[in-house]
C-alpha cells in the first residue's frame, strides 16, 4: 500500500481527476471504491462532495482504512466494508444486498485502482465489472477511470553480452541459461526510453463502461516501424529489437469533464507498474530492421486457463517490407514466435 501511495503518477492522477470534477461527477453522488486499501480514493471522493461513499476491501487493511476515515472527519460519509465484491453483492437476509444501499439505490460512480502489470495481470477488473453491471446506475452511472488501453513498442538491450566477459572469464553457458529464462518468463522492469527503437502503438482500447469479461483476453494484429532518421547512413539506418515492451495508459475523459490521462510507457515518469517485456530468442535470430522494414504479426494476451492469476503471451512475428513492384506482396526476411508468461 505504501508503494502505491508513493507512486506520484498514480495517486496524483486520481486526485486531479476526482477533485477537478467535483460539480460534474461527484457532488451529492453515491460512490463505490473497490479494493480501497487505505481509503485514499474514497477520501478524494468525499472531499469532492460525494453524498455517500462505500469503500470495499477484502483484507484487514480495511481496519486501518476505517480509522483513517474517522481521523479525517468523513465517518458520516464513508462506510468501510470488508469482503469480496461478488460476495457482498449477493443477497443477504431479507433479499437485501450486504452493501449499505437503500432499496432501489444505485451507485453513480465506481472508482477503483484495479490495474496490474501489463494492465491485466492479477487484475481486479472482472470484479469491478460485476459491480458495474449489478448496482451502477445504467443510465447515468460511470466507471472512473472510464478508459484504458494496452500499447506495444520495441527496444534494444545488450544485457546478454555481460556474460561474454565476467572479470575476464567467459561465462557464455550462463548466457544460455538466462536466455531460456528471459524467453519463457515475461519481465517487469523500467525500460530506458533511449533504448526504444520503434514507434509505440495501441493494441487494444477498453471502454470500461461497456467492455465485457471475455474482451480482456485478446488476439490482435500489430505493426511496428523502426525509428530511423532520413539522414541515417546504411550502417546507422538499422535497429535491432531484442524485446517487445508492453505498457498501458489510463483515461479519465468522460464528455464534459476535465480530462486526465496517465501513462506507464517508457517515455513517461516511472510508475510502480513499470513496463512488461517479452524477449526475442537470440538463438533463433532477433529482428533487425532497416529503412522501409516493419515488424508485424499477431499479438495474443490472456489469462492462463489453469491459473487465471497468470498471464500468457503469444506473439507470431515477421520482419520484412513491401515489394517495390507490388505493395500487396510482403518480402519476409525473418520470422519467429514468442511464447511467454507472467507468473505470480
Amino acid at each position: 500500500h505504501e508503494t502505491m501511495l508513493k507512486d506520484f503518477v498514480r495517486t496524483s492522477s486520481y486526485e486531479k481527476a476526482i477533485l477537478s470534477n467535483t460539480e460534474k461527477l461527484f457532488k451529492d453522488k453515491v460512490v463505490l471504491d473497490i479494493g480501497c486499501g487505505t481509503g485514499v480514493l474514497s477520501l478524494f471522493a468525499a472531499k469532492a462532495g460525494a453524498r455517500k461513499v462505500i469503500a470495499i476491501d477484502n483484507s484487514d487493511i480495511i481496519d486501518e482504512a476505517s480509522i483513517i476515515v474517522q481521523l479525517n472527519g468523513y465517518g458520516d460519509i464513508i462506510t468501510c466494508v470488508r469482503g469480496k465484491v461478488e460476495d457482498l453483492l449477493a443477497e443477504g437476509g431479507g433479499g437485501k444486498s450486504r452493501l449499505p444501499l437503500e432499496d432501489g439505490e444505485k451507485v453513480d460512480v465506481i472508482v477503483s485502482e484495479w490495474m496490474g502489470y501489463a494492465l491485466l495481470f492479477e487484475t481486479m477488473l472482472p470484479s469491478v465489472m460485476v459491480a458495474r453491471d449489478t448496482i451502477m446506475n445504467k443510465e447515468t452511472g460511470t466507471m472512473f477511470p472510464n478508459g484504458s488501453n494496452v500499447l506495444l513498442e520495441g527496444a534494444t538491450d545488450d544485457a546478454l553480452s555481460y556474460w561474454d566477459d565476467v572479470h575476464g572469464i567467459n561465462m557464455t553457458p550462463m548466457k544460455h541459461r538466462v536466455v531460456r529464462e528471459l524467453t519463457t518468463e515475461a519481465t517487469v522492469q523500467i525500460v530506458n526510453p533511449t533504448k526504444v527503437v520503434t514507434n509505440r502503438i495501441e493494441l487494444i482500447y477498453f471502454d470500461l463502461n461497456t467492455c465485457k469479461d471475455q474482451d480482456l483476453d485478446f488476439d490482435v494484429s500489430f505493426q511496428l516501424e523502426p525509428k530511423i532518421s532520413e539522414e541515417a547512413s546504411a550502417e546507422e539506418g538499422r535497429v535491432t529489437i531484442n524485446k517487445l515492451v508492453v505498457s498501458f495508459d489510463i483515461d479519465f475523459n468522460l464528455p464534459g469533464t476535465n480530462a486526465v490521462r496517465f501513462s506507464t510507457g517508457c517515455q513517461s515518469q516511472a510508475t510502480h507498474w513499470q513496463q512488461t517485456t517479452l524477449w526475442f530468442d537470440p538463438t533463433n535470430g532477433v529482428p533487425s530492421l532497416q529503412k522501409g522494414d516493419v515488424l508485424r504479426g499477431k499479438f495474443k494476451m490472456g489469462r492462463n486457463e489453469v491459473n487465471h492469476r497468470e498471464m500468457d503471451f503469444l506473439v507470431i512475428w515477421e520482419v520484412g517490407h513491401n515489394a517495390s513492384n507490388n505493395n500487396d506482396e510482403f518480402v519476409r526476411k525473418l520470422d519467429g514466435v514468442i511464447k511467454s508468461k507472467l507468473t505470480v
